[in-house]
């Protein structure tokens, strides 16, 4: 399951694990090979720095 969650200064993130809220920004153990995916902050504008990160799906079509 990959997930994905903004930070407080509006970036966009994507995971390969779960997040954790830190006090600017959201983290995991491990990102995508190793590194955080950083998205256009343009993308998932329902996703905010108060919500939670969004669970998502990449279809392969």
């Amino acid at each position: 399951m990959l997930y994905i969650a903004r930070d407080k200064d509006g970036d966009l993130y994507l995971f390969n694990n779960m997040p954790r809220r830190d006090r600017n920004c959201w983290w995991a153990e491990s990102g995508i090979d190793g590194t955080y995916l950083r998205l256009d902050r343009s993308l998932y504008p329902e996703v905010t720095w108060e919500s939670e990160p969004l669970p998502v799906v990449l279809n392969n079509a």
